[in-house]
């Protein structure tokens, strides 16, 4: 921790949990110093939503560009995290 952070874009695969035909991609950014810490980020951002989506609480957004946020989330969609794509993006 504490090298330079640069800007990270983390695809999730989705699929329907009842309609199997339906899927597609949940996309998370923000700020990490790597690939394994940008996907972590966003899985603590994804849980931390569900968490306030299940207790009627507002999903948190990020206060600047560079947070992680999961705005946007499906309850009925299961995030398929074993297939999430890494991409630093430049800026």
């Amino acid at each position: 921790m504490g090298g330079p952070r640069s800007v990270w874009e983390i695809d999730v695969p989705i699929r329907h949990r009842l309609d199997k035909s339906r899927e597609g991609h949940h996309v998370f950014t923000g700020l990490a110093e790597n690939a394994s810490e940008a996907v972590a980020a966003a899985l603590r951002a994804y849980e931390i939503a569900q968490l306030h989506a299940m207790s009627g609480q507002p999903i948190p957004a990020g206060t600047s560009r560079g947070d992680w946020s999961a705005r946007g989330l499906r309850p009925d969609w299961k995030l398929q995290w074993h297939r999430a794509k890494t991409k630093q993006i430049d800026l």
